[in-house]
């Protein structure tokens, strides 16, 4: 009785599910049938009714429709099939539910379709048999269940089968359709080369385009452009570089019709190939690419949600996982553990049994994520790679999946090429098993750049082996594939891992070899990147090369090629400005440009109202460097002024690849000396020496300091001379002696003159890193009491390429040369008014030519003042910012201020300038960069057009500098040049005695007027209550003035006889550019 009970209670409960599975379906066809041009408006029925949508209806579905249709005549039976095509078309479409059953749903109503019509052989409906053949073969393109590699081949079939019917010259709409279709089948195949499949799939597409054009059929346009696009991502033929730019170009097409806000759907998938293309792009700069990969696949995941689309949020999901385990800004461990983690969410979906493929390929990747440094040196992670790996072999096989298949086998070979778990020589031995069995796959001719990557790798368990030939001959092969300029990336690993194998067994000729190509790969990549910013990171992460290739040269016996590469590798964001504005002078300012400038300019007063509160009522020595900035607010306006100046440089024609700088050779450097007697000393510091290059106008010497590297020397002057300078200026001031004797044996300066300067009278000096900040003119010379500068005359370049560019300009022969001065812009400066007055006397300066004081000194006025005159002279107060140096600034009147940004930009060219004095402090302190550009405001007037500086190493002394500047120019205006005034300045004024001082006329005068405003000052401040502005604007007046004359009376009192000999007065001031 309970059974009978129980069977027909379930009978019953099957009825009325068939029933409501047959007035769903009745309904669902209708609402289908009428809205098949709108699928949206479809939804919202299908959406009320997803639990209908099972694997119960599929099998309804498959018994029901075909019974029904038996049982009707012909003209019923094709109502109700046109209403199931409909009903399947909008199913196939449906973004919610189970797409895996609405994918079945869809297959099925289609194939019932068409059995029927090919079983009636009704003629007059083959067009819609061939319809629904179109439809089929989408829908098994994409199909989740079954074996992946037939359905593909029953898209292949169905499109095939259709294009029987179909022909171009009688529907040629739909035969396009049928052929995209069929492209995109040709796209997935497994069977067949994917090499061929490939080149199909671009013929078929091809063949479509000239009939879905844009103008009459927009949104198929843009599905062709985005096949393309994937098209060429995957191509196995053709130049990879050039295929992957194609791709971009087809798929950016596509994102202009298939916007989110019209097609929302098509959009993200876009999206997501476009962001897939940037992760593999090898042209442009490889850090910004994968940036671009990451913000398109985080915009794909607005609509490819887990919720409503999980398959296609897991496809994205593991694209944005491959983008963070390759990407290069921020934290490498960080972005490692970020990718990791997404693999794992992805896997959460792209489960082992219902996406086979996508978990092995889910896996693949997670094993290279665990390869990456510094993962890969951990023995857990070397573990858990070649579990992923190996998890991914349980699907791929090299039959079926054979590129893939080849892909996990050269991965495990990486692993246990490294492996720590086991006996090394079997590790290594399985690892060339396993590269060996890629091969089979990689071949030169299918597979160029894979077969490429696993010769590098092949090389390195070769190295390890200790087979040094083998390991140098797999790399040469790699190299024959990636070349400098089409694979610079790529170029750059297998050319500096050739270096490095060469370099360990002491083989110099193919350690140049390889190293000369990985600088060659550096450049390239460098010349890609359109931000200036990432152009020095990139130089800087490779900085390592080109000091390895300078002492493969050397050890090679190179000396020439050594000196080349250590020019080749300084100062090149100099190098790039003096080169814009060489090519640039004369032309207008381009409108885009000029938009840019009149943002950067107006952040600038908004910082300098900000300002408003922190003058400076220092005297110059007090001025120091600051290492941050005054609040944030003023960070902020700073950050965005970087942005502004990011974006004005991308316009340079330097950064847009529009011209490339040329490295000088030694000949061309050579003819920079001008005379027999003036020599280069070209400083070069590599991991454990410090090379000094001599070069002459007709040989090369080298003088070697050895065990003076980059942790002995360069860190050496970083503790004992930058940071007390910074943190401790008392006491850097009283070990500037000791230090800088200390430095002159370092760098073994007496024999370097007696070994390689003999006959030498004048020295062009190339610093390296910190040797910038180095007064080399106080260096002793072994001799007694006898400097670097009194034995030669010194001038300074950041680098030959930069001197070029100076003696370029040319001397301007107009005669007399216009100069100007700018005195005091602040107010608080006595002395610079005295230094002003003195040298107007000197050269008769006009009073208009003269910018005294705050109402005359403003950024206006001087912009105004360095385009008229030839020789500007400043003397105020500048601050030097060594924490953002493009803030360092020279301070005019009211808070406002010229920095070295500014000076760097289009907007100051000054091609009449000959000659800037900055007699500020600091304006040459600077932190060079690991690629020694030096950023400071001398060599910001450099880049203006200026071709030659004075400038200063650090604080200067008020008094003094008003006393060097004036010795200065006397000697100028006696007919000496720029460093035979700057030597005679220095000995003059450090030989200056305290009664030849204090017995001078003009000083005389200047402390008569000191002590008259002095009392001036004190007078009229009295005069006010304690606490007034007043009474605080009058004390400042005085306190001004009281300093200076403690300074005098400290002078006078003092029992030293010369005030100015030690170097801190003297030995700041430096020459840059010309003669």
């Amino acid at each position: 009785m309970g059974k009978t009970f129980r069977t027909s209670k379930t009978k019953q409960v099957r009825q009325n599910r068939n029933t409501e599975f047959y007035f769903f379906l009745k309904k669902a066809s209708y609402i289908s049938y009428k809205n098949i041009n709108q699928y949206e408006m479809a939804y919202p029925f299908i959406e009320a009714n997803l639990d209908k949508l099972n694997y119960e209806f599929v099998r309804w579905l498959q018994v029901r429709i075909p019974d029904t249709l038996s049982k009707i005549d012909l003209k019923k039976a094709f109502f109700l099939i046109r209403g199931v095509c409909c009903f399947s078309e909008i199913v196939h479409h449906f973004p919610l539910g189970n797409k895996a059953l609405n994918l079945e749903i869809s297959v099925s109503g289609w194939e019932i379709c068409a059995e029927f019509i090919s079983h009636k052989k009704v003629k007059f409906a083959k067009l819609l048999w061939a319809e629904i053949q179109c439809n089929l073969s989408l829908a098994y393109s994409s199909r989740i269940y079954g074996h992946k590699h037939e359905n593909i081949e029953k898209a292949i079939s169905a499109c095939n089968e259709a294009l029987k019917i179909v022909k171009r010259e009688d529907m040629p709409e739909m035969w396009a359709s049928i052929k995209n279709n069929l492209a995109r089948a040709y796209l997935y195949r497994i069977y067949g080369e994917k090499a061929d499949n490939l080149e199909q799939a671009i013929s078929l597409l091809k063949a479509a385009l000239p009939i879905h054009t844009r103008e009459s059929f927009p949104k198929e346009w843009a599905k062709l452009q985005h096949n393309l696009g994937e098209a060429y991502f995957q191509r196995v033929k053709g130049d990879k570089a050039e295929n992957l730019d194609k791709a971009l170009v087809y798929l950016s097409s596509a994102l202009e019709v298939n916007t989110k806000e019209s097609f929302q759907t098509l959009w993200a998938n876009s999206l997501n190939t476009l962001g897939a293309i940037f992760v593999e792009r090898i042209h442009g700069d490889r850090a910004e690419n994968l940036e671009m990969a990451i913000a398109c696949f985080q915009a794909a995941l607005q609509v490819r949600t887990r919720e409503a689309l999980p398959d296609d949020w897991a496809q994205t999901t593991m694209n944005l996982a491959n983008a963070y385990r390759e990407r290069i800004q921020d934290n490498q461990i960080a972005n490692l553990e970020t990718g990791i983690q997404t693999y794992t969410d992805a896997l959460q979906v792209y489960t082992k049994e219902t996406f086979p493929i996508e978990w092995a390929k889910t896996q693949n990747n997670l094993g290279i994520a665990y390869l990456k440094p510094p993962y890969i040196y951990y023995t857990e992670n070397q573990e858990r790679a070649i579990a992923a790996f190996e998890a991914a072999l349980e699907i791929y096989s090299q039959e079926t999946f054979p590129m893939d298949w080849a892909m996990a086998q050269k991965n495990l070979g990486i692993v246990y090429s490294q492996r720590r778990i086991g006996n090394k020589a079997e590790n290594l031995d399985k690892a060339i098993q396993y590269y060996e069995a890629a091969f089979q796959v990689f071949t030169r001719d299918n597979f160029p750049d894979y077969w490429a990557k696993n010769q590098n790798n092949l090389a390195i368990a070769y190295t390890h082996l200790g087979e040094i030939d083998k390991a140098i001959a797999c790399c040469r092969f790699g190299l024959e594939i990636f070349t400098a300029t089409a694979f610079p990336s790529q170029c750059f690993t297998a050319s500096n891992q050739l270096g490095e194998i060469a370099t360990n067994a002491k083989r110099w000729l193919e350690a140049i070899e390889g190293y000369s190509l990985a600088i060659e790969a550096v450049e390239t990549s460098r010349s890609w990147a359109k931000s200036e910013s990432r152009r020095q990171e990139i130089l800087e992460q490779a900085i390592h090369v080109y000091q390895n290739m300078v002492q493969a040269c050397i050890n090679a016996g190179q000396i020439e090629k050594a000196f080349e590469y250590s020019e080749r590798s300084r100062s090149k964001l100099l190098v790039d400005l003096m080169a814009s504005y060489n090519l640039s002078q004369g032309e207008e300012i381009p409108p885009k440009v000029q938009e840019l400038l009149q943002q950067y300019e107006e952040l600038q007063r908004q910082i300098e109202q900000e300002r408003q509160g922190h003058k400076s009522e220092n005297n110059r020595s007090e001025t120091r460097a600051a290492w941050e900035a005054y609040n944030e607010a003023i960070a902020t306006l700073e950050r965005q002024k970087q942005h502004v100046w990011e974006n004005i440089r991308r316009e340079d024609p330097v950064l847009a690849g529009e011209i490339q700088v040329t490295p000088l050779k030694l000949s061309e450097i050579q003819k920079l000396i001008d005379q027999p007697n003036t020599a280069i000393l070209s400083f070069y510091t590599t991991n454990n020496d410090t090379h000094i290059f001599v070069v002459q106008q007709n040989q090369i010497t080298l003088h070697t300091c050895t065990e003076q590297g980059l942790d002995t020397l360069q860190r050496w002057i970083e503790q004992n001379w930058l940071l007390p300078y910074r943190d401790e200026p008392k006491k850097w001031e009283t070990q500037i002696s000791s230090i800088l004797r200390e430095l002159a044996e370092r760098l073994q300066i007496s024999e370097l003159i007696s070994q390689h300067l003999q006959g030498i009278e004048e020295l062009i000096l190339v610093p390296h890193l910190l040797l910038h900040q180095i007064p080399f003119t106080a260096l002793p010379t072994g001799e007694y009491q006898e400097y670097l500068g009194d034995k030669f005359l010194i001038r300074y370049t950041p680098s030959c390429q930069i001197l070029e560019f100076c003696q370029q300009r040319g001397t301007l022969y107009k005669m007399p040369l216009k100069y100007g001065t700018v005195e005091d812009a602040e107010d608080n400066l006595p002395c610079a008014r005295f230094e002003g007055e003195k040298l107007a006397q000197i050269y008769n300066i006009p009073r208009e030519n003269r910018l005294i004081g705050s109402s005359q000194a403003s950024t206006k006025s001087y912009r105004q003042l360095a385009q008229q005159v030839q020789v500007l002279h400043s003397c105020h107060h500048a601050e030097s910012r060594l924490d953002n140096p493009l803030e360092s600034q020279l301070k005019l009147a009211h808070s406002s201020s010229i920095t070295l940004g500014q000076l760097m930009t289009p907007s100051w060219r000054l091609p009449q300038l000959v000659e800037v004095f900055l007699s500020c402090c600091e304006t040459n302190l600077g932190i060079p960069s690991l690629n020694d550009d030096i950023l400071t405001l001398a060599t910001g007037f450099l880049c203006a057009g200026a071709r030659s500086i004075v400038s200063t190493l650090w604080i200067v002394n008020d008094l003094a500098t008003a006393l060097f500047s004036i010795f200065y120019y006397q000697h100028r205006q006696q007919g000496n040049n720029r460093p035979e005034a700057l030597q005679q300045a220095q000995i003059k004024l450090r030989e200056l005695n305290k009664e030849a001082l204090l017995s001078r006329e003009d000083i005389q005068e200047f402390y008569t007027q000191v002590i008259k405003r002095s009392k001036e000052a004190k007078t009229n401040r009295n005069q006010y209550s304690q606490g007034s502005a007043n009474y605080l604007e009058w004390d400042c007046e005085y306190k001004k003035y009281r300093k200076l004359l403690s300074q005098i009376y400290g002078i006078k009192n003092s029992t030293e006889e010369f005030p100015f000999s030690h170097p801190r007065y003297w030995a700041a001031f430096i020459c840059y550019g010309l003669r």
